[in-house]
């Protein structure tokens, strides 16, 4: 497997953002309790768009792509009271429903046993919005958190066709609240060819604050998920098992027969 170890930041152009005034969809006191006094970045918050830093040409391909795909990445805030607080990159997946790290949720109890979050709250563009986990793949180290209906009509980018190869540009996008913004960094990695589309990959030499970051192909659509187990090590997690997972925790609609 090949990867890119130098890290892309793009703090500007299309990839800092304000976050919009969140109106009724913020959270608010009765939402997330002793959460959104734990953390601001759960509270709606006005800010200006950064100035473009010249750090890539606006003509970029990285840029076309990041533009086009940042409303859809979303930071996860995970709380277990006031002094557990947890954060980790996610992706919309349509339907008001979210992929993220499942590690993000755990944390470390008494006696080495592990708690579980009583709080989850998701920071889009659009706003912050509380949310409860819908479903999880422990193998694959995956969660599905659902929205409110106030979220559902967030739009979600295509799953892409097929498995990436050897050599294929791929771009992780993290999302992460930098003062009164949402700040997207992105690095640019390949992954290994393989004959199982299910199969988890490693990903070595991506950081750790990758997980739970989508991955795009260049077309924008989603190519996968990073993920981060043992909080350590990164693993990439393909479409098609992402796609198994949604469907699993969402199943598509019966289709009626029309004919008689």
């Amino acid at each position: 497997m090949t990867s890119n170890g130098s890290v892309s930041r793009l703090p500007a152009i299309s990839f800092l953002f304000a976050v919009a005034c969140a109106h009724d969809h913020a959270l608010d006191r009765r939402d997330v309790g002793a959460m959104k006094n734990a953390s601001p970045a759960i509270s709606p918050w006005p800010g200006p768009v950064a100035d473009p830093v010249a750090v890539v040409s606006d003509d970029s391909p990285v840029v076309a792509v990041v533009d086009r795909v940042h409303g859809m990445v979303v930071q996860v805030f995970a709380a277990r009271g006031v002094d557990k607080i947890n954060t980790a990159s996610g992706v919309l997946a349509g339907g008001g429903l979210v992929l993220t790290d499942l590690r993000a949720l755990f944390f470390a109890g008494p006696g080495g046993t592990i708690q579980v979050a009583t709080e989850i709250a998701v920071l889009t563009t659009q706003g912050a919005f509380p949310a409860r986990v819908a479903g999880s793949v422990v193998d694959a180290g995956v969660a599905v958190l659902e929205l409110p209906e106030a979220a559902a009509e967030l739009e979600g980018p295509p799953l892409t066709e097929g498995s990436s190869e050897v050599g294929d540009q791929l771009l992780a996008v993290r999302a992460s609240k930098q003062g009164p913004s949402i700040v997207f960094d992105v690095i640019g990695f390949s992954v290994e060819r393989t004959a199982n589309p299910m199969r988890l990959r490693a990903a070595p030499g991506l950081p750790i604050a990758f997980a739970g970051a989508p991955v795009f192909d260049a077309a924008g659509a989603l190519a996968g998920l990073l993920v981060g187990p043992t909080g350590q090590d990164i693993i990439f997690v393909p479409p098609a098992l992402l796609l198994q997972i949604l469907t699993r925790v969402h199943p598509p609609a019966a289709q009626v027969d029309d004919h008689i």
